[in-house]
């Protein structure tokens, strides 16, 4: 006797779906950046750049990943040992597909490619990912609180940051207990379907839930956003914008909360609009906010994008292996990762 079971979720999703509903936001925003967009000052502001801290803005953009390399690279410790440098590659190579691609495909590309260079098992290198974007979720709630004691508080920003907080507090929470109460856990997802994909899920985090490796990513996560702030608040100098500290940290909660949603290539559209809404927020005029928000997509996007053709270089990989990695990863849910014509190790 045979038995079937119904596909999963991403699997009867069609695949046109997902990028279409990238294309219309990311579309939808940049019309509304880029309506009545002061172009005759966009070429000044050009002009008067100062190059020095556009230096140390694509420097510290550049550090940003190494850092995060360094996250990942500890986070997966207990499983296997992956050096610095294969996890440096697996996020550059992922940075670039998602310049490149639609719905944040170089999301799970990476984790392809980790679990490739490594030999780590790709369930464990996608479950360590979503767990460095909760340990994300957890710092940018902290982030925001700490920084409303020195810049206002604005009823939209607080509406959509209680949501967010509410999930990734809730979800924080559920892996301690997971972590915690193991056996409870198991107990309470015993049984078929999606309670079994969840219990492979709980088996995953108990073979990462290390507290001396969770504790040393979490601790560095710290860097890794003050790197953030700091690459922003350079490139706001770099164009005579004096913003202090807190408020550039305001910017890039809102950037990052407002960009979740995977969107078009890049976040275009996406990444303008939510930097022009919160410059506006900071009382910056219509004009500046747009120009700086094109300013800090250009400083913020080019620079990885050069990274990242290196990083698929030194890998061996060319874009249409991306291209179908990420095309087979949504249309298929499949995990494998078959060596590609063109990799070498």
């Amino acid at each position: 006797m045979t038995t079937s079971e119904r596909p999963p979720l991403w699997q009867r999703v069609p695949k046109w779906v997902i990028p279409t509903v990238g294309y219309t936001i990311g579309a939808l925003s940049l019309f509304w950046v880029l309506f009545s967009f002061p172009y005759a000052q966009m070429g000044e502001h050009l002009r008067t750049l100062d190059w020095r801290w556009v230096g140390v803005a694509i420097a510290l953009e550049c550090t940003i990943y190494f850092v995060e390399a360094w996250r990942w690279m500890c986070l997966l410790r207990p499983v296997g040992k992956p050096t610095l440098g294969q996890c440096s590659q697996a996020i550059y190579v992922g940075l670039f597909a998602n310049v490149l691609l639609p719905a944040r495909a170089g999301e799970v590309i990476r984790c392809f490619l980790l679990s490739y260079k490594s030999g780590i098992p790709i369930s464990l290198t996608v479950t360590s990912d979503l767990i460095m974007r909760l340990m994300d979720g957890v710092w940018i709630v902290a982030m925001y609180l700490l920084i409303t004691w020195q810049v206002p508080a604005h009823v939209g920003v607080n509406r959509v940051m209680w949501f967010f907080g509410s999930g990734s507090i809730a979800a924080a929470a559920l892996l301690l207990w997971v972590l915690f109460h193991r056996q409870h856990a198991h107990n309470f997802v015993n049984g078929n379907g999606w309670a079994a994909r969840f219990s492979q899920l709980l088996e995953r985090i108990h073979h990462l839930g290390h507290w001396d490796e969770l504790g040393r990513a979490m601790a560095i996560s710290i860097l890794y956003w003050l790197l953030q702030v700091a690459a922003v608040w350079a490139i706001a100098r770099a164009d005579a914008f004096d913003f202090p500290f807190a408020a550039m940290a305001f910017l890039v909660v809102v950037k990052s909360v407002g960009t979740l949603m995977p969107s078009a290539p890049a976040n275009m559209g996406a990444f303008q609009a939510t930097v022009v809404y919160g410059l506006q927020r900071l009382f910056t005029e219509s004009a500046d906010a747009k120009i700086l928000a094109e300013i800090m997509f250009m400083l913020q996007t080019l620079p990885l994008a050069i990274g990242g053709a290196i990083a698929i270089a030194s890998a061996g990989f060319n874009f249409s292996d991306l291209r179908r990695h990420a095309h087979n990863a949504h249309t298929t849910g499949s995990m494998d990762f078959e060596t590609p014509k063109s990799a070498k190790r």
